[in-house]
């Protein structure tokens, strides 16, 4: 039975090009990625901090009802036998009998837990990664021209019935009981790589420009990985299919995980960059941050900061499928004449020519494969058998 979680690494889907671009692999110019300085609108809608400003709403509220009790005064009408019967008219505030304690309370304890908040958010973490301009420039270097991995990793597990002894308390007095568990046993772990030496690797990542323009930018680094020919996509399919094919009987359950990562390289997902780290702007400094904080004034500050500051989502893209049979057929200046009868995803390797059918019908499951069409499979015995009988003369 297998058992698919999420993925350590986030990793979109394969992605192949057209029929057109999949037969001839184009040099693709580097192209640029500036960051987006949001308006105030789409600053807010990204990132409203709306706990910070339910807490301040809140503890505002609550400074309205202590200055209330203080600034308003009613009429009071009592009667004492002191002064014979009479009525005694007077002006007091509303919460001279204690009511203003109740405000005071819950004005404590917000404000303790938007301290707890402004502690635990984060802006406050992003202000601990400033970066300047060179590093990032540097990173992203790195980043381009480090070796792409991506890996796959299979545990085999299953379930054992297991009981313990609990103390529970009732009435002040002690009864142990039986409690029954589940626990998981992993009985294997496999991991394997994607072998593409055959296929071949580039880095078609943008260049990242523009950083210096901003007081403040905000970056998000992420990788994806696509194909640039329908063999490489085969070849990555196959292998991975292969992998948890091996693994996948070995217990009652397995657990598939699958990403990529680049090698020598400490990613970071988050970072932000300033032309001058020592000298930030005055809003992304630690001490007004706690200032503004003590002042009640958090969320403010957070919408200026980032209504001041650019963002950038930067992908790293590996492109694999640069040295396969389709690139050297398309290098030569053409496809034979023989294939170029074919349809225009058979004059390569056919997928059901690289996978048994136990694989191809678990791609075809998990919707990673097309099944090919009555005219395709009918060009595809014919063209097996051209082969065969070439192969015979």
């Amino acid at each position: 039975m297998l058992a698919s979680t999420p993925p350590s690494i986030s990793v979109p889907g394969p992605a192949t090009l057209s029929h057109s671009q999949s037969s001839r692999t184009l040099p693709r110019p580097c192209e640029q990625q500036r960051p987006i300085q949001p308006s105030f609108t789409k600053s807010l809608c990204r990132e409203s901090h709306w706990k910070c400003l339910l807490l301040s709403l809140l503890m505002y509220g609550c400074l309205g009802a202590v200055a209330w009790c203080h600034v308003t005064t009613v009429t009071r009408l009592t009667f004492s036998s002191a002064y014979q019967g009479n009525s005694l008219m007077y002006h007091d505030s509303p919460c001279s009998n204690g009511y203003v304690y109740i405000p005071l309370a819950f004005l404590l304890m917000l404000y303790a837990v938007y301290l707890v908040e402004c502690w635990h958010c984060q802006a406050r973490h992003e202000l601990q990664h400033r970066v300047d301009v060179s590093s990032v420039r540097e990173r992203v270097g790195r980043m381009q021209q480090a070796t792409p991995c991506i890996w796959w990793k299979a545990i085999s597990y299953h379930y054992v019935r297991r009981t313990r002894q609990v103390t529970r308390y009732r009435n002040g007095d002690a009864y142990t009981t039986t409690q029954v568990y589940h626990e998981r046993v992993n009985t294997h772990v496999a991991e394997a790589e994607f072998d593409y030496a055959r296929c071949g690797v580039r880095d078609v990542s943008k260049a990242l420009v523009g950083l210096e323009g901003a007081p403040a930018t905000r970056l998000r680094f992420t990788k994806c990985f696509s194909f640039a020919s329908v063999e490489a996509e085969n070849a990555y399919l196959c292998q991975r299919a292969r992998f948890f094919a091996e693994n996948e009987g070995l217990d009652d359950y397995m657990e598939a995980r699958e990403g990529m990562h680049l090698k020598n390289v400490d990613f970071r997902e988050f970072m932000v960059a300033f032309p001058d780290p020592a000298r930030p702007p005055w809003y992304a400094c630690s001490s007004a941050f706690w200032a503004a904080a003590l002042l009640t004034l958090s969320w403010p500050l957070r919408v200026l900061a980032e209504y001041r500051t650019a963002y950038a989502h930067y992908h790293v893209e590996k492109l694999f499928g640069l040295e396969g049979p389709g690139s050297a057929s398309s290098a030569g200046g053409g496809l034979s004449p023989s294939d170029e009868l074919l349809p225009p995803l058979t004059h390569r390797l056919p997928r059901v020519n690289t996978v048994d059918s136990t694989e191809l019908e678990w791609h075809i499951r998990s919707n990673q494969q097309l099944v090919p069409s009555y005219s395709e499979a009918v060009l595809m015995d014919l063209a097996g058998l051209g082969a065969r009988c070439a192969g015979a003369a």
